[in-house]
């Protein structure tokens, strides 16, 4: 274990204890939601104005006492589960017991995750710093989101994977999927790879917040679901480059709206709708070919981590701290890590303000690229380990 990477890691984490400090005392969008739900379901009254906007925006402002607003669209009723532990206390306790909670057990994951590729080389330093103080930690931390928390469940669950051990690994990954859906493309690489238990008890975990808040909300919640995200997914607003994703990038260029996008580059609006799902399937596809004649198992659950926010319709800043996963795991030339950390720390307000009408729109997505970079690289390294492990 090198003494580098290990004083990096605990400088990180100091300057994420300060920046957990200096947040907890304020009020914003984000964790609010979790909370709200938390609150809901702990009173019995998580039902279908859950997913009204304009009901759920109102009563997180009656509930703090502000004018701030979120909405609980498009998560699952089972991820009114992720604040339980904390909605008995006010607001503001609540928030504070919440990102201690949250930095600490992302520090963990990102310190299991380093110890991990260390049995191969040492994580660079660089790498390491990239991934505990890129602008998506701070902004988990600055608004209360819930990705800390994601990140740590999904780099448990690689590292317990990686060390063969199917069943706590699966168990990890399918809590949370059960909270959040995230981890998706995961599900797929360990059935390329066979691993059958772990699967299996991925699905039994994914289960289990499901049947833990079922009994407690209006059981309409679960028959509204599918349709929510649909419609979450297909609202104009989703051409925003606030989302960074494939879909909003092909939205972006070829959908027209007054409001969210007066000034696309072309008129395609039908391959908007086709061009994302085919890349992003054409990469599950390449993945799990080579997923499947490679022993390198790090290298595919990375992919599979990257993959996951490609395939996302929608994803904000937040959502990228689990790039750090890959960065952590996967080895990379230094040019590399140099254009991912370009990409990852680029302030997303200067490209949206500077590049919003025509093909300018191109360089308003940095962290859809810094995805689809490393997903490469993991590409890269399953590649090479398959043809190595064909040579001999």
């Amino acid at each position: 274990m090198s003494r580098g990477w290990v004083s990096a890691w605990a400088l990180a984490t100091a300057i994420l204890a300060g920046a957990t400090y200096y947040s907890a005392a304020t009020v914003t969008h984000g964790f609010i939601a979790y909370y709200a739900a938390a609150r809901l379901l702990t009173h019995g009254f998580l039902g279908p104005g859950a997913y009204d906007d304009v009901w759920f925006g109102a009563f997180l402002q009656q509930l703090t006492g502000t004018s701030i607003r979120d909405i609980f669209t498009p998560n699952p009723p089972s991820m009114a589960l992720m604040a339980l532990p904390v909605a008995a206390f006010e607001h503001g306790f609540a928030r504070a017991l919440w990102l201690s909670g949250s930095v600490v057990l992302f520090a963990a994951a990102v310190f299991a995750l380093a110890s991990e590729r260390g049995k191969d080389g040492t994580v660079p330093v660089a790498a390491l710093v990239l991934a505990m103080l890129a602008p998506a930690v701070f902004t988990n931390i600055r608004i209360g989101q819930g990705y800390l928390i994601i990140f740590a469940l999904l780099g448990a669950a690689v590292v317990w994977l990686s060390r063969q051990a199917s069943i706590a690994g699966g168990a990890l990954l399918g809590f949370a999927l059960g909270l959040k859906l995230s981890g998706t493309a995961l599900v797929l690489v360990l059935a390329a790879e066979r691993r059958w238990r772990a699967l299996a008890a991925a699905g039994a975990a994914a289960l289990a917040p499901v049947l833990a808040v079922t009994p407690f909300i209006d059981k309409t919640l679960w028959f509204q679901y599918p349709d929510i995200v649909r419609e979450f997914v297909q609202r104009p607003a989703g051409s925003v480059t606030a989302y960074q994703t494939t879909l909003s990038l092909f939205r972006r260029i070829c959908v027209a709206d007054p409001e969210w996008n007066p000034s696309p580059a072309a008129s395609c609006e039908p391959l908007a709708f086709v061009a994302p799902y085919a890349l992003v399937g054409l990469a599950a596809l390449l993945t799990l070919l080579f997923v499947h004649r490679s022993p390198h198992a790090r290298a595919g659950l990375a992919a599979g981590v990257a993959l996951t926010l490609l395939a996302l319709p929608a994803a904000a800043e937040a959502h990228f701290v689990l790039l750090g996963i890959p960065l952590l795991l996967v080895p990379m030339k230094t040019a590399e890590i140099a254009a991912i950390a370009l990409l990852l720390v680029v302030p997303l307000e200067i490209t949206a303000e500077r590049f919003t009408a025509g093909w300018s729109v191109l360089l308003a997505y940095p962290r859809l690229y810094a995805a689809w970079l490393l997903w490469a690289v993991c590409l890269r390294q399953l590649i090479t380990s398959s043809l190595h492990s064909k040579a001999q």
